[in-house]
């Protein structure tokens, strides 16, 4: 019987590497779990106004769910004086490393006896904490990772009940329908789950109709959400599939052929050791076809194989069942090619892997997802009066769509053409950001540097004088107009 406490300081460590990550790994993987989750909610606590919003807020395509849980991390935390967005935000990536935490032993709690031989369960605990993606998706607040997780939780349940009752079907039915209000294409995940369950663990069949009760009462869950959030009846279900399926809005992102995932993988997950994420599950589907990973992931992933818009974050709701599949595979191979594991080349390839892994992981776990979010931070912290801030062209806060969450509200932003256009006044600060080496000769004399994206002592590093040909971004406080002014006027 599987007790974590032998795994005691794997636990540990793995508690504090989710931690560490959640503070630093500040900002966001994609545009969507930004624009979509908290400017959403922030909408909700009028700091966004709906104009601002990206167009799927008018398609009423997007489920409230995180939305409001932003909105009530907000209002739970603001009653002792938590209000800033940057440490809301930290407290829900810190929340959501704790769900994948948990998921993860409860798979592992679910599987590790099952697994044969003393090192693959090694493995697969390893794995499961510090797969270095594992840590740097397992923290994010994004729909793909939350619904991802929920769903390993329930799929783990199924397995540690024992002697399972209406009630036990009941609670695996709810959290998967919460898993796919948090993400609609969980739907497919949770459509091989049940199929398995009914036709290969032959569960009886009303057992299996409550277990879909659970998923159609959290759906209606979602359904007064969702009604909350638009302030009107909307199935956002139907509007998701009408906008991307129907309109086709999802095909106007781009195009991708049926094998973009594989060759993505292959690059992103960085070749040979890439090979790991594939592998394993072609090896599953091959020699244990009736496997629950198999029913499961296959529907899911021929589904996204099919639909023409590709995007690799697309896959992360099964990354948590990566490290099963990997060590599942590893006992395939131990059947069918004994002795593999004990070739000098096989031997060399998994040290090398460990290596790359903890290095990958170090880094995903120290370094912001966004690096511009520590530019907004600034500008928060440090300036709560009416402040203007100057830029030629490009403005730092412009994301696909604009910022606000992270903006106040008495912070305007003015994009000009020319220095000449800097004003200042005693009514409010000025701030000047830019990455131009010009401008930044122009307005560094006699003004304070409040931001750099590099830090001071990355010059100490500056072997072939890198530094020089770099642009970082800065930020000054204008305390006099720059030298191309006129400043007699």
């Amino acid at each position: 019987m599987y007790d974590w406490k032998q795994y005691k300081k794997i636990y540990f460590i793995a508690a504090i590497v989710f931690a560490i990550a959640a503070y630093f790994s500040e900002g966001f993987h994609h545009y969507d779990e930004h624009h979509q989750v908290m400017e959403f909610g922030g909408m909700k606590l009028g700091i966004t106004e709906k104009s601002e919003l990206p167009w799927e807020y008018d398609s009423q395509m997007r489920p409230a769910i995180q939305p409001m849980m932003v909105y009530v991390a907000h209002k739970v935390f603001g009653l002792v004086s938590i209000d800033s967005p940057f440490s809301i935000a930290f407290i829900l990536r810190l929340f959501t490393g704790m769900l994948s935490f948990f998921s993860i032993h409860l798979l592992i709690k679910a599987f590790i006896d099952k697994i044969k031989g003393e090192k693959l369960k090694m493995s697969f605990v390893l794995l499961s904490f510090f797969l270095w993606f594992t840590v740097y998706n397992g923290i994010r607040f994004s729909s793909e990772n939350v619904a991802g997780r929920v769903f390993v939780i329930a799929f783990a349940l199924l397995f540690i009940w024992k002697n399972l009752n209406i009630k036990h079907y009941l609670a695996i039915g709810l959290l998967l329908g919460l898993s796919f209000l948090f993400r609609y294409q969980n739907a497919f995940l949770i459509v091989g789950f049940v199929a398995w369950i009914f036709f290969i663990q032959k569960s009886k069949f009303s057992n299996v109709l409550v277990l879909v009760s659970g998923i159609v009462l959290m759906f209606g869950v979602g359904v007064l959400i969702d009604r909350w959030f638009y302030e009107e009846w909307v199935l956002s279900t139907w509007k998701y599939f009408e906008e991307n399926i129907l309109l086709g809005k999802a095909a106007s992102f781009g195009v991708d052929p049926w094998y973009f995932y594989f060759v993505e993988i292959f690059k992103t997950g960085i070749a040979p050791f890439s090979l790991l994420y594939i592998i394993p599950f072609v090896l599953l589907v091959i020699y244990r076809r009736k496997d629950v990973l198999v029913w499961t992931v296959l529907p899911f992933l021929l589904v996204h194989l099919y639909i023409s818009h590709k995007e690799v974050r697309f896959l992360f709701p099964v990354i948590g069942f990566i490290p099963l599949m990997i060590v599942q595979s590893g006992e395939i191979i131990n059947e069918k090619w004994q002795g593999f594991f004990q070739s000098k080349v096989v031997k060399v390839f998994i040290v090398l892997f460990w290596i790359y892994n903890y290095l990958f992981l170090a880094i995903a776990a120290l370094k912001p997802s966004d690096a511009q979010v520590s530019l907004y931070q600034k500008v928060y912290d440090d300036y709560p009066q009416p402040t203007k801030l100057y830029c030629v062209k490009g403005n730092p806060y412009s994301r696909a769509v604009d910022v606000h969450y992270y903006k106040r509200k008495n912070m305007t932003i003015h994009i000009i053409q020319s220095l000449d256009e800097i004003t200042l006044s005693k009514d409010s600060t000025t701030l000047f950001v830019t990455t131009d080496k010009q401008e930044q000769k122009a307005v560094e004399n006699g003004n304070d540097l409040v931001y750099s994206s590099f830090p001071e002592w990355i010059k100490y590093f500056n072997v072939t004088n890198w530094v020089a040909r770099t642009n970082f971004r800065k930020m000054y406080e204008m305390k006099r107009l720059p030298q191309s002014t006129n400043q007699g006027k």
